[in-house]
């Protein structure tokens, strides 16, 4: 049975791992750069609020004044508790001068007696002198709640004022923020899109080269670059320019996507029309082995198997070799092994084996 193996050395993968984590360093420290950079920009410093647009010279009066009446009316709420205390206090100074009063009267009915008049005279002018503090304590109150009432709709009156400056402010402002909205893209369109472009001329002309690793840092700061330092700053002018941006850029990777795999489709038609040994020539050792080992031609990218328990030897879409037999030992092997995994054997300098019959 055929045992599954990795192709790629141990060193080489893990040199590749150290590449991978050398360009994420590489980003990470170019996008701190960037922020920084960007940070520092005149532009990107500088802030707009509404309050800036308002016109303090109608403004600032009013809001004084506001704060004033705030301020009375805070007052007036404080004198309107301590009025209600002096009220609450005559009210039950009346209630029991009226009970003593009463009382009195009771016991003044039950002796008959008639030389007490003058005393009848001055307990009643004193319950009455108590009633009338209790009416001027009430008088208190209604004037400070009628003051209250005032002072609150004056204020009320103000604050609608304030309301209305400020609202003619809105507009200004959003002007002025939507232009500095726009100066910042611009400037930073003008710093990300030459990343951008270079890019692109590394992922097209320098995958293949030694430095990849640190190429590969680059283009993963300009991505981000782009998606978090540009995009975030699209003016919207109603979602137009990012409904446009945004179909753009679908358009651009549909044109790349198509073009890339009508160039793959047309490759593997002409190859699946060379020799063997041509087409083996040319597909990378374990890139074959890496395929071959997880069921997959190396030659057409088909996956080869036809039946679950049954050894496919040949693909059966190209008819490409894809296993063959050792011509020691005759055990069944990957086509592109160097050596038989059995006896050890040498394969004859990459030329086909004996192929083991289907």
């Amino acid at each position: 049975m055929f045992k599954r193996m990795k192709a790629v050395r141990r060193p080489l993968f893990w040199f590749k791992m150290m590449m991978w984590a050398l360009s994420l360093v590489i980003a990470a420290l170019l996008i701190q750069l960037g922020s920084l950079i960007m940070s520092d920009v005149p532009t990107a410093g500088a802030s707009i609020q509404q309050k800036d647009f308002e016109d303090t010279a109608r403004l600032t009066p009013i809001i004084a004044q506001t704060k004033q009446i705030s301020d009375q009316l805070k007052q007036s709420k404080r004198d309107i508790e301590d009025a209600e205390f002096k009220l609450a206090s005559a009210r039950s100074d009346y209630a029991n001068g009226r009970a003593t009063f009463e009382n009195w009267i009771k016991t003044r009915s039950a002796t008959e007696s008639r030389a007490e008049n003058p005393e009848v005279i001055a307990r009643t002018k004193n319950l009455e002198q108590l009633k009338l503090s209790e009416r001027v304590a009430e008088r208190a109150i209604e004037d400070l709640n009628q003051s209250k009432t005032e002072k609150a709709r004056i204020l009320a009156d103000l604050r609608n004022q304030i309301a209305v400056i400020r609202a003619e402010s809105a507009l200004p402002y959003e002007q002025a923020r939507k232009l500095q909205t726009l100066k910042v893209f611009l400037f930073r369109l003008a710093i990300t899109l030459p990343l951008l472009l270079i890019s692109g001329w590394l992922i097209a002309k320098q995958r293949g080269s030694k430095y990849w690793p640190v190429y590969r840092g680059f283009i993963i700061f300009s991505l981000f670059a782009f998606f978090v330092e540009l995009v975030p700053y699209l003016p919207s002018y109603g979602g137009y320019v990012r409904y446009i941006v945004g179909i753009a850029l679908a358009l651009l990777f549909a044109h790349f996507a198509i073009t890339a795999m009508s160039r793959y489709v047309q490759k593997k038609q002409a190859e699946e029309s060379k020799p063997e040994t041509e087409k083996r020539s040319l597909i990378n050792y374990e890139t074959a082995v890496k395929k071959i080992t997880a069921g997959t031609c190396p030659s057409c990218d088909r996956t080869y198997g036809a039946k679950k328990d049954q050894d496919v030897d040949f693909c059966v879409h190209c008819g490409f070799c894809l296993f063959t037999k050792c011509t020691k030992c005759g055990d069944r092997e990957n086509s592109f092994y160097k050596f038989c995994g059995a006896c050890g054997e040498k394969s004859n300098d990459g030329h086909l084996r004996e192929a083991t019959p289907a």
